[in-house]
């Protein structure tokens, strides 16, 4: 008896061919899917500065961040009051292996979580020590906070703004990180931080100009520059007379709310929006009183933003809340920024903010 082979006709291959094509079709879109894609920043500006707002561009953020940091060559000097996220802490430990000096400034209250963020073990309770290549110090005072939320790469620039290094920051929160390339505003961050490392717990406090393209600037360090840093703020809210946007995450300042009701009686248009948890302590009735509408954020985590932003032009921004602590006792830095371009990138940020906000 005769056999036969029965072999594939060609319509028939050719639909296994199709097939075949789209499953390989569909795990190539599958894996771009997955991969991690470019999101550029909400402002970048001439002379190389960088705006980042979370959680928009959070995940961004922390990417430009760890490029940044696996670029450093001599130095990376960190202040910040949580480091938490282990991306950013495995790229601080590769700088250290490379070679580069990696010194870290933080709150002692958070020493647990930056040694888990190195994969370390908590244990010591020293004010200083090494982990694994970087040196490390602690702020141990019980009455203030290490509030600072900075990063300085070689002489390239400073990272700073409102953002903690936690996961929590660049996914979930309001925040806002700033890229300055400035080496002379390295210059005067760094040797804030070499005050703070060496045990010197108010810091230089010593207010630093600096111009990045079109944007000038001056920073201020609490608390022993924070007074200046105070009146800075005043004075800008003095000169206020079309419109003061404020996003805070406490507002208990009694100078800066009454310099708010005065703005408002002068005709600027004043909106205050104050992260939910917060307005039990912050100063909202003498805002309501004078007519002023003071909204809660509607982010169910945190609207940690300490952002002002006046007349189009000016910008008040940085790890510094806006109360008496925030200039008298703990350390921060406070940036007051004038640009009409940078100012248009906060408006519509708090705007955002505003809109999705509860009124009271």
């Amino acid at each position: 008896m005769r056999r036969y082979t029965l072999r594939p006709t060609r319509r028939r291959r050719q639909r296994e061919w199709r097939g075949l094509l789209l499953l390989v079709g569909l795990l190539v879109y599958l894996l771009w899917q997955s991969l991690p894609h470019p999101i550029p920043p909400a402002y970048r500006a001439e002379g190389g500065l960088e705006l980042y707002f979370a959680p928009q561009q959070g995940p961004a953020a922390k990417r430009r961040l760890i490029e940044l940091l696996d670029s450093a060559q001599q130095q990376v000097e960190v202040a910040v009051l949580e480091l938490e996220d282990l991306e950013i802490g495995q790229a601080l430990l590769q700088a250290a292996q490379r070679g580069v000096r990696v010194r870290i400034f933080s709150e002692s209250d958070y020493r647990r979580e930056l040694r888990e963020s190195l994969g370390i073990p908590s244990q010591s309770r020293a004010r200083c020590e090494t982990l694994r290549r970087i040196e490390v110090c602690y702020d141990t005072r019980d009455n203030a906070l290490m509030h600072h939320k900075f990063v300085l790469i070689d002489q390239k620039g400073v990272w700073t703004g409102s953002t903690n290094l936690t996961w929590n920051a660049f996914e979930r929160n309001d925040e806002n990180s700033l890229w300055l390339p400035v080496e002379g505003l390295v210059m005067a961050y760094r040797a804030e931080f070499e005050a703070l490392f060496s045990g010197q717990e108010s810091g230089l406090g010593r207010p630093a100009h600096f111009q990045v393209g079109s944007t000038q600037g001056t920073v201020y360090f609490s608390p022993a520059g924070g007074t200046q840093g105070r009146e800075a703020i005043l004075q800008v809210l003095e000169g206020a007379r079309q419109e003061v946007f404020v996003a805070a995450y406490v507002l208990t300042d009694e100078r800066v709310v009454e310099a708010l009701v005065r703005a408002h009686r002068r005709g600027a248009a004043v909106r205050v929006v104050i992260d939910g948890r917060n307005l039990v302590n912050s100063r909202t009735e003498p805002l309501r009183r004078a007519g002023i509408e003071v909204r809660q954020d509607g982010n169910p985590y945190t609207m940690h933003h300490k952002v002002m932003v006046v007349d189009n032009t000016w910008v008040i921004t940085g790890s510094y809340n806006f109360t008496n602590s925030g200039f008298r006792r703990n350390n921060e830095n406070l940036l007051v920024l004038n640009s009409p371009e940078l100012a248009q990138r906060y408006r519509q940020e708090v705007e955002r903010i505003w809109r999705s906000g509860k009124p009271l």
